[in-house]
């Protein structure tokens, strides 16, 4: 039988282990707790956070902060001109271009140099004098012109009395909308297929045309972003100039579109918007045309074209134009204005191939090209004044090349044994090219050269390779 008594009794002394564990186990806890808080609050003091009214954030009792400070290497000075887009924008107080996250990411907008604020927006802009320049810098830049890959030497060569700038086209858009309007809604005006009539030239505002074209192209449909760039990468190894350029080309999209966003939203073209714009102009293509490329052009293309035709000099200088990695530019203005002849001409493409080292034959064919450009004609408005600078500096100045491309006729060159003669004619041509002055002695040696005009382009020629310096 069981001792009841003694049950009783052990039973006590059971629950009274039991509740003194309890007790020891609830205190060690605590302890641990009051200890955890303590080194809590002086991981915040050590901190700096002097003010603890509130409740302390949730991340610094979870676990300790990770402070880490970046501060982006300095890219030595650059003197730039007084009231240079660089100097009156600050480029040398900004970050390195390369290296910067992802291209104007605003992550690191705590960077003590951040071109950018809280909102992501331009700090640059926000001065007077960095505006001032960028205006003053990007009305005098032809749109054909803005950026580096794309070769319109055209637009180089020729010299106009009214050339095409950014100025230009945000001078009056809205007027030119109107002008637009006006010379539509006028038969004389409405010149189809290949018809052209330059007298028209003011009374129906072919230069309107062109602009309101590139007003839309711009800043309606994608312009900035398509435009030409130079990038440099870390394994170029940018020197401080090239790397403050790149900035720079971004200060003149931001410039742009701001501009953009000033305009009256009723200037962007749409089929709905500008119906009768719409309907008027397309009624202009040329519908009996096989071609589905002329039956398909871009209405922008039409508007450009049918400046040129009603005698814009900028609009005839246009030429289908595929931009790098983004856009093709359709509109060939060149065919319907009054330099058709030169711009067509065997002697305008070899001047404007791919650059290739100085040689008697590609000189000849180019100042026979000069010599008819600038005799002088019946009418006057056929006259033609191009810029000898460019001209020089074009025929004379290296590189003559692209890199990319010269490997690439070495290395075919060499995959055919029976190509070793071209092979070294090649390397030879190249490798120790002629300059300006080797050619033009070689050229006065010939003794079937004796066509005036021809002889006194040369002469004209040699003068200004001289004064530039790029003669020898």
């Amino acid at each position: 039988m069981l001792n009841m008594k003694r049950i009783t009794t052990d039973r006590r002394w059971f629950l009274i282990i039991t509740f003194g564990s309890g007790l020891v186990v609830v205190a060690v806890i605590c302890m641990l707790l009051f200890s955890n808080s303590r080194l809590r609050l002086e991981e915040v003091q050590s901190l700096g956070i002097s003010d603890l009214s509130g409740s302390v954030p949730s991340s610094l009792t979870t676990k300790p902060p990770v402070v880490s400070v970046e501060s982006p290497p300095q890219l030595p000075y650059v003197e730039f001109p007084p009231g240079s887009v660089e100097e009156a924008c600050g480029l040398n107080k900004f970050p390195p271009r390369v290296g910067y996250y992802d291209y104007e990411d605003h992550e690191r907008s705590g960077w003590s140099n951040t071109p950018f604020n809280a909102e992501g927006d331009w700090i640059a802009l926000e001065s007077e004098e960095c505006r001032t320049a960028l205006e003053n810098h990007i009305n005098a830049i032809n749109p054909y012109l803005w950026g580096t890959s794309r070769k319109e030497h055209q637009f180089v060569f020729i010299v106009l009395d009214n050339p095409l700038t950014f100025a230009r086209i945000f001078a009056d858009p809205g007027g030119d909308l109107l002008r637009v309007q006006d010379a539509l809604s006028r038969s004389e005006c409405l010149l189809t297929g290949d018809e052209t009539n330059w007298e028209l030239k003011e009374t129906c505002h072919a230069d309107a045309f062109l602009n309101f074209a590139l007003i839309n192209r711009f800043c309606f449909d994608q312009g900035v972003r398509n435009r030409s760039r130079t990038y440099y990468w870390k394994e170029n190894n940018p020197t401080p100039e090239q790397d403050r350029f790149m900035w720079k080309q971004s200060l003149e999209d931001a410039w742009v579109n701001q501009k953009c966003e000033e305009l009256d939203q009723t200037l962007r073209f749409t089929s709905e918007q500008n119906s009768e714009i719409y309907n008027s102009v397309i009624s202009l293509r040329d519908s009996t045309s096989k071609s589905d490329r002329i039956r398909s052009k871009s209405f922008s293309a039409l508007l450009i074209e049918l400046a040129a035709r009603l005698g814009d000099d900028a609009a005839g200088l246009t030429k289908e134009t595929l931009v790098p990695y983004s856009h093709h530019y359709d509109e060939n203005g060149y065919k319907y204005g009054r330099f058709a002849g030169l711009l067509s001409s065997t002697g305008w493409r070899v001047f404007t191939a791919i650059n290739e080292p100085p040689s008697a034959d590609r000189f000849l064919q180019t100042f026979n090209m000069l010599a008819l450009v600038r005799a002088r004609k019946p009418d006057p408005r056929d006259e033609i004044e191009f810029d000898w600078e460019f001209v020089a500096r074009h025929l004379c100045e290296p590189p003559y090349y692209v890199k990319w491309w010269y490997d690439a006729q070495i290395k075919a060159l060499q995959s055919r044994p029976e190509w070793a003669v071209d092979l070294v004619a090649f390397r030879e041509k190249y490798d120790n090219p002629k300059n300006c002055q080797q050619v033009i002695h070689e050229l006065r040696q010939r003794a079937d050269l004796k066509f005036a005009p021809l002889l006194q382009t040369l002469d004209k020629f040699e003068q200004v390779a001289l004064e530039l310096d790029v003669y020898e």
